[in-house]
């Protein structure tokens, strides 16, 4: 009993170095795990920091912008364009929803301001003086454009999903019905594989087109709705609290006023703003201000 606890020993005395070279190689796996884990860890957050300062740097941009085109009204002949809601616009198109609705509500602020600073001697002062006509359709203009930017893009993504889809399914029918007889023409393989690769190259090229061209008319169509969703509101704000109600020079707020008002404005906005917002968010992505 004796003779063999002493053996056990010393096999445990002559297993002892390759026991702690075990332990040691286990403590450095972990150091090399906890290093991997920390430096992507570092990676991650370096890239949200980065992200985060490309979304305040394209905040501050726009609403620089939209001081300028508040406080500095742009005039051709007797239509006045509001370029103030342009930025709030573009913004949204690349921007996240908490972005968009903070550059929304800084604009209506700025304007709000504007109307009482260098705006105040214009006939329609005391309209826009009120938060609600001038604030509230300033903000909607950010959660109309974002969401129908958004849900157009993620139904442009599942159409393009599904179309994928069934184009590798009747590929992979195709590829299975012919199999026999390509393996039957093993000496025109490597023609097929270039002339194939080709195609894919022009098809990928194809699929590059089209998706620029439907974001550009996804952008198109957003802007245009945030033109829709500012004249609409303001309008209806107008005529729910000053219908009837004379302004300066003994001007009454009806419904034929605000429809004069607006109209001329209005068809102007909605085909200029259609057609620059596209290429500036296009531009924006190019410089990589915006994903």
């Amino acid at each position: 009993m004796r003779f063999a606890i002493v053996s056990e020993s010393l096999a445990i005395e002559k297993l002892r170095p390759h026991i702690s070279l075990t332990k040691t190689a286990q403590e450095h796996i972990i150091n090399l795990s906890n290093e991997s884990a920390n430096k992507k860890f570092k990676v991650i957050m370096q890239s949200k920091r980065l992200e985060n300062i490309k979304n305040i740097t394209l905040l501050a941009l726009m609403l620089a912008l939209t001081i300028i085109f508040c406080f500095v009204p742009v005039q051709f002949g007797t239509i006045t364009l509001a370029l103030m809601i342009l930025p709030t616009i573009i913004l949204a198109q690349v921007a996240s929803f908490r972005t968009s609705l903070a550059m929304g509500i800084m604009m209506g602020l700025v304007n709000y301001i504007a109307w009482f600073t260098t705006k105040a001697a214009s006939p329609v002062a005391p309209i826009f003086q009120n938060p609600l006509v001038c604030i509230v359709p300033r903000v909607l203009i950010a959660v109309v454009c974002y969401f129908t930017r958004y849900g157009l893009q993620k139904c442009a993504f599942y159409a393009r999903m599904k179309r994928t889809c069934n184009y590798e399914y009747m590929r992979q029918t195709a590829y299975e019905n012919t199999l026999d007889s390509s393996l039957e023409n093993t000496a025109n393989e490597s023609a097929k594989s270039k002339s194939n690769a080709a195609k894919n190259r022009d098809s990928d090229k194809k699929k590059e087109g089209r998706e620029i061209l439907t974001n550009q008319f996804i952008y198109a169509f957003s802007a245009a709705l945030g033109v829709v969703t500012n004249t609409l509101f303001v309008a209806i704000f107008t005529l729910l609290f000053f219908n009837g109600t004379s302004i300066a020079q003994n001007t009454v707020v009806t419904v034929e006023y605000v429809l004069a008002w607006f109209g001329v404005n209005f068809a102007v906005e909605v085909v200029s703003f259609s057609l620059v917002t596209p290429p500036i968010v296009l531009a924006l992505k190019a410089a990589k201000l915006a994903k």
